[in-house]
């Protein structure tokens, strides 16, 4: 077998692993129903609520105590608690019809990460009046993103804004 033969050999078999790939992902994709998807993305969220459970347990009395440093060390970690969250949420197959609903979801998770980040900025910087002001930004979010996927009927994927002030 000449080199060139043996090549084009080994290139359609890649180009035929690669469309099996494909057509396997589609088919999984297809299965996915909101049911199935809100089980699948539950659990992980549910890591995460409890995570700022803890996380944002004192938080409140931090800011009251003018004890700013510290508060902005919680914010921290609450924006890299979500953006992990976030990351695989956005790995989970999406039902059909549903992805463009999910995908901005997603978008408003991720705006929600970059809040919390910005919060623990202001707070760094003893700017309570901006991070009150961008407390509120994050509910407006938080609510945008809840209506979102409303029809979900999600339990732990539901952001509770109340926990961050």
């Amino acid at each position: 077998m000449s080199k060139s033969r043996g090549r084009r050999i080994w290139i359609g078999a890649v180009i035929a692993a690669i469309s099996l790939a494909s057509l396997g992902t589609v088919a999984l994709a297809e299965d996915v129903t909101v049911e199935s998807y809100a089980d699948r993305a539950e659990p992980i969220c549910k890591k995460n609520t409890l995570a700022n459970k803890k996380i944002f347990k004192g938080v409140r009395k931090m800011v009251q105590k003018n004890q700013l440093g510290k508060a902005a060390k919680r914010f921290r970690r609450a924006g890299r608690s979500l953006n992990s969250t976030v990351k695989q949420l956005a790995r989970l197959p999406r039902p059909v019809g549903e992805e463009a609903r999910l995908k901005k979801w997603i978008k408003y998770l991720k705006i929600q990460k970059n809040q919390l980040y910005k919060i623990a900025k202001a707070l760094a910087r003893n700017n309570k009046f901006q991070a009150q002001s961008l407390i509120v930004k994050l509910r407006r979010n938080s609510n945008r993103a809840n209506n979102t996927v409303l029809s979900y009927e999600f339990n732990y994927c539901k952001i509770n804004p109340s926990r961050f002030s």
